[in-house]
């Protein structure tokens, strides 16, 4: 059975990578997170996300990051490689996928990095 997972080299782990993203980035606000795009050093679309305690307990967190990695694995990547760090709001959580799956699209239009 294929695992699920999200590879080492599609994910943002190191603060400052993170840091580089939050510093040369450009951000764009949707209905269910905020997305904070730089262009990617190496040749894949990574992802890193930000969850803080304000929006909830670790179990809510973690509901949270399993929905937008979901939507990350099945959505197609951005025409160009960028480093994506996505900032779910608490709208989210009671959001079902295929929602979160329209305004991800939507605000990578916003940010230029998807087809029209």
């Amino acid at each position: 059975m294929p695992s699920n997972t999200l590879p080492p080299a599609r994910r943002i782990r190191r603060r400052g990578e993170f840091q580089r993203v939050f510093d040369a980035g450009r951000r764009a606000h949707g209905r269910y997170f905020t997305i904070i795009a730089a262009p990617a050093p190496g040749p894949d679309t990574r992802l890193g996300i930000v969850a803080s305690k304000k929006l909830g307990g670790a179990v809510v967190r973690n509901r949270a990051k399993r929905l937008i990695r979901q939507v990350f694995r099945t959505e197609p990547s951005p025409e160009r490689p960028s480093d994506l760090v996505i900032i779910p709001k608490s709208s989210a959580l009671e959001a079902v996928v295929t929602d979160l799956a329209t305004d991800y699209r939507a605000t990578l239009r916003r940010l230029s990095l998807s087809k029209q």
